[in-house]
């Protein structure tokens, strides 16, 4: 295959054995997408024919995208955890600011910290979304 990938072999033995050392993020993205163009009605290039031999794998194509998932999921949570770890600071700036003490009234500060609640609630949604995201993956591996 064409490339970034390595030989058929190599990737033969990565897929084998979930081996992100021989086969990285894009190279999984890249087998996965490819493995989804192969059909009967178009004339099959070498890609395509090695996706037909790789076939043989029991569930690759779940195989596939799980591997993919796992390889992405690091960088979400990360992002996540930043933004989860940003709102406590947010929300004490809110209650110890002198100037925003000065410019807003004590209702106005409760409807701030209001809004600074709504966004935590909101990254905590995108918890939730991610973990059904993982579950779903999970399920469609077991079909």
């Amino acid at each position: 295959m064409g490339g970034k990938l390595p030989s058929d072999d190599i990737l033969i033995i990565a897929i084998r054995n979930l081996d992100s050392n021989k086969l990285s993020l894009d190279g999984v993205s890249k087998l996965v997408s490819i493995h989804k163009l192969h059909s009967n009605e178009v004339i099959l290039d070498k890609p395509e024919i090695w996706c037909l031999m790789i076939d043989g794998f029991p569930m690759i194509k779940h195989g596939l995208m799980c591997w993919e998932f796992m390889l992405k999921i690091e960088d979400s949570l990360k992002s996540i955890t930043e933004s989860i770890n940003t709102v406590p600071l947010v929300c004490k700036e809110l209650r110890t600011s002198i100037t925003i003490n000065c410019l807003f009234s004590p209702t106005s500060i409760a409807m701030v910290i209001a809004i600074a609640i709504a966004i935590a609630i909101s990254i905590a949604i995108a918890i939730v979304i991610v973990i059904i995201e993982i579950v779903i993956v999970i399920n469609n591996s077991n079909k």
